[in-house]
């Protein structure tokens, strides 16, 4: 009998079978889904949203002013830097005018000290001196003014601003300082929620997967598999790991066979057996695959069709087709399971049979041949294949036997032969009429 072992279609939800449809199609929802989870993480994400929208603001607010303070504090840094430049050159000018001043007493001093060491000019030294030391003194004084100056004017320019005079623009750009921290510490903020936000996308986006595999399951017969028999009906309530229907898969289909236990001794794993139906166009080849005893109930209902009991002493034979009746088997409708066939041996066995008969034949034509002129009188004691064969084909007749003993145990055979002048012909017709009449057994 042709079988295939079923393959469960199961539901992976609970639910409600919603459609059960005739080409393999199976939906089953279930509107008690538990969604509270996916409720609060959209609740969470929205607040997240939200809290980023204003932080957004506050950044755009940050940027503006700080934006106006860095255009108050250029415009003072440039008003500073054209007073400083104004101031140092007039430093400059004050310098000149000290040096050329300063030359002009020196020269006087010099002058005067001639007049006094001739004694035309009244004065000392001392007071020369001091007005000679004077002179550097005020040009020492141009000079570290001009320096001063030129100093202020660099830091003014690298935005380092000293003193007491300068404090509005030290208080500006702290400020612009501390507005570019609270943005930076901002910004660091928001881009923590956006990868908050990421994450709570992510696992919102899984939820609502889970709920709507939770929700509607939307189940299809594979494509190497038939629908074989629908199993829940549509409206019913079932629980995941039901089963729906079951299908078959033809690919695994094969041929059970029951032998009894004499039978199968000639049969082995990897034989090779004859399988064929009727309606078939020619039988085809088989390979057996496993000798199974027994089954149980539980073991036939992992299959389309129960297997057929077995009496005493008889054995399962699961037997594969070789192709192409293996790919018949898949192209056909539910793979023919539950068909009846019949399993033989191969017809080489029986070529194998009838050649060991000839084989034995031959050799009883030569006993035959050789004591053709003894047979009406004599009595020959025959063994071994000699005398199976005789007595197959029907030349022998029992006589009489002599048991001297349980375990000495000899048959005496008389050789039957109406003409003794024509053995020899005699032998050859009779046994070639045997051979044709005697029926082969497998």
């Amino acid at each position: 009998m042709i079988n295939a072992p079923l393959v469960p279609l199961t539901t992976p939800i609970s639910g409600k079978v919603t459609s059960l449809g005739a080409a393999g199609e199976i939906t089953v929802e279930n509107d008690r889904v538990d969604n509270s989870t996916l409720i609060g993480l959209k609740v969470q994400l929205a607040a997240l949203r939200n809290e980023m929208e204003q932080k957004n603001s506050i950044v755009g607010d940050y940027a503006q002013r700080i934006g106006d303070l860095e255009n108050d504090l250029s415009g003072q840094q440039a008003a500073l830097l054209v007073r400083i430049t104004a101031d140092l050159k007039a430093a400059e000018a004050a310098l000149e005018m000290v040096t050329y001043s300063s030359r002009i007493a020196k020269a006087e001093a010099a002058r005067k000290l001639r007049l006094m060491a001739r004694g035309i000019a009244a004065g000392s030294e001392d007071e020369v001196a001091d007005m000679v030391r004077l002179e550097d003194t005020k040009l020492e004084a141009a000079k570290l003014a001009v320096a001063k100056l030129a100093s202020e004017l660099d830091f003014a320019r690298q935005g380092v601003y000293v003193g007491a005079d300068l404090q509005s623009l030290q208080n500006l750009q702290q400020e612009i300082r501390t507005r570019k921290a609270d943005l930076l510490q901002i910004k660091l903020l928001i881009a923590t929620m956006r990868s908050k936000e990421t994450e709570l996308g992510s696992l919102v986006t899984t939820e609502a997967l889970r709920v709507d595999r939770l929700a509607r399951a939307d189940l299809h017969v594979p494509s190497t598999s038939q629908l074989y028999k629908p199993v829940a009906a549509s409206g019913r309530e079932v629980t995941a790991g039901d089963t729906l229907a079951e299908t078959l898969d033809c690919r695994d289909a094969f041929v059970v066979a029951i032998f009894s236990e004499r039978q199968a001794q000639a049969l082995a794993v990897g034989s090779k057996v004859d399988v064929n139906a009727e309606g078939w166009s020619q039988a085809a080849s088989g390979v057996v695959e496993r000798l199974v005893p027994r089954t149980t109930d539980r073991v036939d209902l992992d299959y389309a069709v129960p297997f057929p009991p077995t009496e005493r002493r008889e054995l399962y034979a699961y037997i594969r087709l070789t192709e192409p009746g293996q790919a018949d088997l898949r192209d056909s409708r539910f793979c023919s399971v539950g068909t009846w066939v019949d399993v033989t041996m191969p017809q080489e066995w029986l070529q194998k049979t009838q050649h060991y008969i000839r084989e034995a034949s031959t050799s009883l034509i030569g006993i035959a041949q050789a004591s053709a002129a003894q047979w009406p009188t004599a009595k020959t004691e025959l063994t071994g294949l000699v005398r199976r064969s005789a007595e197959r084909f029907g030349v022998l007749n029992l006589e009489e036997r002599v048991a001297k003993g349980p375990r000495d145990m000899r048959v005496s055979w008389r050789i039957l032969y109406p003409q003794p002048r024509r053995a020899e012909a005699h032998a050859v017709e009779l046994l070639n009429e045997r051979m044709k009449a005697a029926p082969v057994k497998s």
